[in-house]
């Protein structure tokens, strides 16, 4: 049974849906904050975790400002009262994309809240050995919105997509919410760097993951190289950057092996 409802938090009320059995896990989505991108993936697992996965603020069911800028620590504590009021104790963490950067920012500010974690194709890319080009990259995305509208800078963006049918015109997890996207998230995310030194210390075991089709596409890059510094396993998952909507009863048995990992590591 799919229970639901919305905790206020700094001045948002946060919708949250929760089904399943088990142990707890928050799921948070990526970049057009919609949870509706899991449910398929949820339901998969809601066999043997009780699946809890919330729309971010100002996106979705949720409200907010949709006008402010994204703020990294304010989305952590957001996701960190969902796991308070929900469950009143600590929860397996997943996120894609922007969402594996938000599950990095409540790990690494409010580690009592996380169980484990798994972060799914990172987008940090300023960790990267040579960010230069990537920086640029995104710069001139957000000069595209800017000049010429979002379809075009979303078409420019999914340039960099790795493992998606040449003809989809942005990639699947930013449908529907391109014009706040990028203006007023697109790149508080794309510049988080999260705090490696802070992750080391939070006690939290962690793995990084990376689709078996995304090839060399920066978010894999990403998520190799901060899996290196901190050092964590690297894990495959089956599919591109979307392969929990695409394939979610493959990714539903991976994830889960990912978890049972963590949980190990935690005992």
């Amino acid at each position: 049974m799919l229970l639901s409802g919305k905790i206020h938090n700094e001045g948002a009320d946060i919708a949250w849906y929760k089904e399943g059995q088990g142990p707890f896990l928050l799921l948070i989505p990526g970049g057009n904050g919609d949870s509706r991108l899991y449910t398929s993936l949820s339901t998969e697992l809601a066999s043997r975790y009780t699946v809890i996965r919330c729309d971010r603020r100002a996106n979705a069911s949720s409200t907010g400002d949709t006008q402010a800028e994204l703020n990294m620590a304010q989305q952590a504590r957001d996701v960190a009262a969902v796991v308070r009021e929900v469950t009143g104790e600590k929860a397996f963490v997943f996120g894609s994309s922007a969402g594996a950067n938000i599950a990095l920012a409540l790990t690494q500010n409010h580690p009592q809240w996380v169980r484990g974690l798994v972060a799914h194709e990172p987008p940090v890319s300023d960790m990267l050995p040579d960010a230069t080009p990537w920086r640029m990259f995104f710069d001139a995305v957000y000069q595209t919105s800017l000049k010429s509208g979002s379809a075009e800078a979303m078409k420019l963006f999914a340039s960099s997509f790795v493992g998606f049918d040449k003809n989809m015109p942005a990639p699947a997890d930013q449908n529907g919410s391109h014009e706040r996207f990028l203006a007023h998230e697109f790149n508080v995310i794309n510049r988080f760097v999260p705090d490696i030194s802070v992750l080391r210390q939070s006690g939290v075991p962690m793995v990084t993951g990376v689709g078996r089709a995304s090839g060399d596409a920066f978010y894999a890059q990403t998520a190799r190289e901060l899996a290196r510094q901190l050092p964590c396993p690297c894990v495959d998952f089956i599919g591109n950057h979307t392969g929990y909507a695409l394939s979610p009863g493959v990714f539903a048995d991976e994830l889960d092996n990912a978890l049972q990992s963590l949980s190990h590591a935690d005992t």
